[in-house]
């Protein structure tokens, strides 16, 4: 029989000290000698007995120190009768995980969950493991600096702010000992370091990515969130350039070995926006990497920029060079072109008639909403960003909405890099335009997906996460109807609705257009174009334009 817990122990002393924190006054800045490690003999008294009083502690202990070998003895069967059992398995699956032994830390991470630890404390847990990876990183190519701030950032979750820094020192030297560095004698303290101390470190070969960014791409596999993962990793400078171009890179590959060609191709996108175009070897891979998804004119496309940037003055002047990469670009647009959907559109008739409804508006700015932020980086979509740089070049405020925060992320660091005051939101669409005080002047309908049967994985289980259930016909149609009625209401006198895939069949709108579509239109709303799979509705009937 599991032997009583009794009364004695002070409430909260064997928690993970994450918010709220309980330590010693003095933190143990010294490893946990060998007689304190979880040995295989004490795993096997720990069988033996209902449970070990301590071993929680010495399991934070070793979290803190980063001492991974210890907390990777950690067993089930040792750890099933504790009773902090769940969150034990969760420092096993770090020290795991920080082992590379991936599966097992998967594992342990499903019990962690399973015995009841929160969703919130494994994210904590795991994004510490991100940010140990990239302080082992920093160390290995010599950023003394850099790798004590991820320290820093790694252990403060589990100690007091005051001893967050001595025992990032302590950390640093634990690591140091695993990677085989501590002759080079740097973060060991404060006075033994040197200012502008650097580690040596080891490079690899430019077509393979490093080992770190190997880990670092498992680790986001192994979260409970991959894109929230992705999204912490991106704060930080170290993966900018190359780094960042070959951990793109290598989660395009590891999607692509899932058959999830659409997320494939959005990593893949996001690489090349990294990618020096002067690099021949880097040029030939990811043109390699398009074709093997399909994508022969993208991967034609690189070859070819490339090959212009390298043309020089003594083969073509300047004014031919530009006029060459002008002609090119003409032609390649009018191709993407034909890929675009209702962003494409709405655009092409704001180009024209965009004064208008300006002076409509009686000096007023004219405020364009877009309700369903863009979420992959492929052909016929950012309609976000181009929505953004048409608005910033005419003058018009831009407020984009989404229920998921990842999607509200990535257009919040595009609108920084623009420089622009424009809005992301992250809140469900016909919330956001049920509650938006005053008149809204454009709005572009991109929102809840109709069910066509080929949805990603990933992007049905964004929709688990944010609306508890995948996708479904009904509420795609349900929840582009109360966009609409909210339209009805606030939509300026000459304003303008598009709604992105909807079209007719057999005389009747479809997909999201299936009841908002009818709707307005029985609202005094016409139909002013049709195309692109999207519709294009105003409340009054403007100029015929030829789009």
């Amino acid at each position: 029989m599991k032997k009583k817990r009794t009364g004695r122990r002070a409430k909260g002393k064997h928690e993970l000290p994450v918010n709220v924190q309980v330590h010693p006054a003095e933190p143990p800045l010294r490893k946990p000698s060998d007689d304190e490690q979880l040995a295989p003999e004490a795993v096997a008294h720990v069988e033996a007995v209902p449970y070990d009083e301590n071993l929680l502690e010495r399991a934070r202990t070793q979290w803190q120190f980063g001492d991974w070998p210890s907390l990777a003895r950690l067993d089930r069967d040792a750890l099933q009768h504790h009773p902090d059992r769940a969150k034990l398995a969760l420092l096993a699956a770090a020290g795991r995980m920080q082992q590379g032994d991936n599966a097992a830390a998967r594992e342990f991470t499903r019990l962690a969950q399973d015995w009841g630890c929160s969703r919130r404390l494994i994210s904590q847990i795991l994004i510490a493991g991100v940010h140990n990876t990239l302080g082992r990183a920093a160390a290995s190519s010599g950023q003394e600096t850099r790798a004590l701030r991820h320290f820093e950032s790694a252990i403060s979750i589990g100690a007091p702010a005051s001893a967050i820094r001595l025992l990032a020192r302590a950390r640093a030297r634990e690591q140091l000992e695993q990677l085989g560095l501590t002759s080079h004698g740097a973060i060991c303290s404060e006075d033994q370091a040197a200012p502008g101390t650097r580690i040596s470190h080891h490079t690899s070969d430019i077509g393979e990515p490093a080992e770190w960014i190997i880990k670092l791409v498992d680790e986001c596999f192994a979260a409970g969130d991959l894109l929230e993962a992705v999204d912490h990793v991106l704060e930080h400078e170290e993966l900018a350039g190359q780094k960042a171009f070959s951990f793109f890179l290598l989660l395009s590959e590891r999607f692509r070995e899932r058959q999830d060609t659409l997320t494939a191709l959005h990593f893949l996108n996001l690489a090349r926006e990294r990618f020096n175009g002067n690099d021949q070897h880097l040029c030939t891979l990811l043109a390699k990497k398009f074709i093997e998804l399909g994508r022969a004119d993208d991967a034609a496309d690189i070859l070819v920029r490339s090959s212009l940037s390298q043309i020089s003055a003594s083969e073509l002047s300047d004014s031919d060079k530009k006029a060459l990469e002008s002609s090119y670009q003409r032609a390649r647009s009018a191709q993407m072109a034909k890929t675009e959907h209702g962003h494409e559109l709405l655009l092409t008739y704001l180009r024209q008639f965009l004064p208008s409804l300006t002076n409509d508006l009686q000096g007023r700015q004219p405020v364009l909403v877009e309700i369903g932020t863009t979420r992959e980086n492929v052909p016929g979509q950012g309609s976000t960003r181009k929505i953004a740089n048409f608005c910033k070049e005419h003058g018009l405020h831009f407020i984009t909405v989404d229920m998921d925060p990842h999607n509200t992320r990535v257009a919040a660091t595009a609108f920084r890099e623009m420089q622009t005051a424009f809005e992301a939101i992250n809140m469900k669409g016909e919330d956001y335009l049920d509650n938006y005080a005053g008149s809204l002047d454009v709005v572009f309908l991109d929102a809840y997906d109709f069910d066509h049967g080929k949805h990603s994985r990933l992007r049905q289980s964004r929709y688990e996460k944010f609306l508890g259930a995948p996708v479904d016909d009904g509420e795609c149609h349900r929840m582009h109807l109360a966009c609409a009625k909210s339209i009805e209401k606030k939509l300026s006198r000459k304003g303008l609705v598009c709604i992105d895939d909807t079209w007719l069949e057999d005389g009747r709108w479809t997909a999201k257009g299936t009841l908002a579509m009818p709707y307005l239109i029985e609202h005094g709303f016409r139909v002013l174009e049709a195309r692109n799979r999207a519709a294009l509705l105003s409340r009054l009937i403007e100029p015929t334009v030829d789009l």
